[in-house]
């Protein structure tokens, strides 16, 4: 089996992505999706620093603490190293130190598994060449290291890669373990299962199961022809080794995790049955929103390939076509990508970063294809073009697109003495205390969207949950109503019990808002003290234009 290469050109990869990663990384300063900051950063700055919001998936034991313990392992490190600094430099160059260690030290821990990724990615890529090519009988020869090359600039000028594979999602995380394993797996139809490769595949593969079950929708088709495969050549002893192989693989997983866990919640708990029966079981993942059957292949797909939609599928024809390719490899390689486009598409809600796994496959079909491109013809150096508009079109958006709700979020981290801040904003519209930093604030409140939990065991669910509205849902229904309902009145600024919340000393919002109602409302009880800017345009009307801070008179 082809090895991992070593010496000059192995590490010329590494630091090369290593570098552009970092850079990706550090450049990124935009909003994207709530998940990068509540579902990674926030649990583990609560679980580091003892304070912070938890949002209810946390609540209810949704989502397993692994990768953001990655995170928390960052922030003990920098409050340890803030704390020699405080001792040695005075308090004010160790509080500078320690905030800035929050907002930077995860950035770069996950643009170091961003790049461990793509260079499985590429080793992966570089495999299956070695695998399923006859290299003696190419018209052209093509070492390994051309195509390694190729599929080195295709995943560091990929627009997606670029604009989502820094950023503190659980599916980034899931791409690279996915990278990883798929390296390791079994290509030769059973050869290899007693290998101690493979039982990195199944364990990486496993782990990256436990912590999004969907992950499994891949190496059910890829576990599924190795045993066809195996069974078809009448290998049973093969097929029972592999089963106590991967149960033992599993065991080992679920020990880990569960330890993880139990750390975190601080009771026995699986988080992937709970996942398993909110977002499967139960149609409350509708909750946050439904798309067209087609989206992933019209949309996801698409945008998570970019430039290389036509490397793609001339990579497809050219494997097929090729006299020179192991079948079945290929087989495999599109059934998987196929078969979890469609699985993905019965699911009602839908995201693009849910597919982001399938990019190391989508990765080698497309280097293929731009390998027989370079077979057939000349290339030229205004081709080039292309992937470097790429790059900077996700490098405008990872800076200036939603930018305001990062920056806000800093600036009140600066202020030196707040009494309370509010956010009526729809939820979650910025990250919490991952970026503020900040536990001497007494009051901290934002807008909740809480899915109704108490429906996921009615068996009339589907017909209650449209009537089910959340407060997000009733501040934009009525906005006049909601205000003088959930905040006392001016004239006495006491809260009452009824009242949801108080006036804050500094309270942000979107111009949006401000536009439709809240300007004129606050003039005389409130100044606007700065403005951001976030957006041009923006796909939901509610977080359109700057975010504006007003402070309170």
């Amino acid at each position: 089996m082809p090895l991992l290469p070593t010496g000059k050109r192995a590490r010329w990869i590494v630091c090369t992505l290593v570098i552009s990663r970092i850079t990706n990384a550090l450049f990124t300063r935009t909003f994207f999706q709530a998940d990068e900051f509540w579902q990674a950063l926030e649990p583990a700055h609560f679980k580091a620093f003892g304070y912070g919001t938890l949002t209810w998936e946390w609540q209810y034991g949704l989502r397993s603490y692994a990768f953001p313990f990655l995170f928390e392992l960052a922030y003990r490190s920098i409050s340890l190293i803030s704390r020699m600094a405080r001792h040695w430099l005075g308090d004010e160059a160790g509080s500078l130190f320690e905030y800035y260690g929050v907002i930077y030290a995860p950035k770069i821990m996950m643009a170091i598994i961003a790049a461990l990724g793509e260079f499985y990615t590429i080793m992966f890529v570089r495999k299956l060449y070695l695998l399923s090519f006859d290299k003696k009988d190419d018209i052209i020869p093509h070492e390994d290291w051309v195509v390694t090359r190729i599929t080195m600039f295709l995943t560091l000028t990929n627009f997606f890669n670029c604009f989502l594979i820094t950023r503190t999602f659980i599916n980034c995380f899931e791409m690279c373990l996915t990278a990883v394993a798929l390296y390791y797996w079994d290509w030769s139809g059973g050869e290899e299962i007693y290998g101690s490769d493979f039982t990195k595949s199944l364990v990486v593969a496993l782990f990256a199961c436990w912590q999004r079950p969907t992950n499994g929708l891949v190496w059910l088709v890829l576990g599924g022809y190795l045993v066809a495969t195996l069974a078809s050549k009448g290998c049973y002893n093969k097929i029972m080794y592999l089963i106590v192989k991967t149960a033992l693989a599993f065991a080992l997983v679920i020990l880990f995790s569960t330890v993880i866990d139990f750390y975190f919640y601080g009771r026995l708990i699986f988080p992937p049955i709970l996942f398993f029966k909110f977002n499967v079981m139960s149609p409350l993942s509708s909750f946050y929103g439904t798309n067209q059957w087609h989206f992933h292949i019209t949309q996801s797909l698409p945008l998570m390939l970019n430039y290389n939609i036509p490397l793609f599928f001339l990579g497809i024809w050219a494997v097929c076509a090729s006299k020179q390719a192991k079948a079945k490899i290929w087989i495999q390689v599109v059934a998987v990508i196929f078969f979890n486009l469609l699985a993905y598409s019965i699911l009602s809600h839908k995201e693009f970063r849910f597919i982001y796994p399938l990019q190391p496959l989508c990765m080698a079909i497309s280097a293929f294809g731009a390998l027989k491109l370079k077979q057939g013809y000349t290339i030229k150096h205004f081709t080039f073009v292309i992937p470097v508009i790429s790059v900077i079109s996700a490098m405008l958006l990872i800076r200036y697109h939603e930018s305001g709700t990062i920056s806000v979020i800093k600036y009140l981290h600066g202020k030196p003495s707040v009494d309370s801040i509010g956010f009526l904003m729809p939820c979650h519209s910025t990250p919490w205390q991952s970026y503020l930093h900040r536990s001497d604030i007494d009051n901290l409140w934002a807008i909740t969207c809480d899915p109704p939990l108490h429906l996921i065991d009615d068996p009339d669910a589907d017909q209650k949950l449209p009537n089910y509205m959340d407060e997000s849902d009733f501040l934009y229904e009525d906005v006049f109503h909601f205000i003088t309902h959930a905040f006392p009145p001016f004239e006495n600024g006491v809260q009452q019990q009824a009242h949801l919340h108080s006036w804050p000393e500094y309270l942000v919002v979107f111009e949006h808002l401000e536009k439709a109602f809240l300007k004129e409302y606050l003039k005389k009880n409130y100044r606007e003290e700065i403005r951001f800017f976030n957006s041009l345009a923006h796909w939901d009307s509610r977080r359109q234009g700057d975010v504006i801070v007003y402070h309170k008179l």
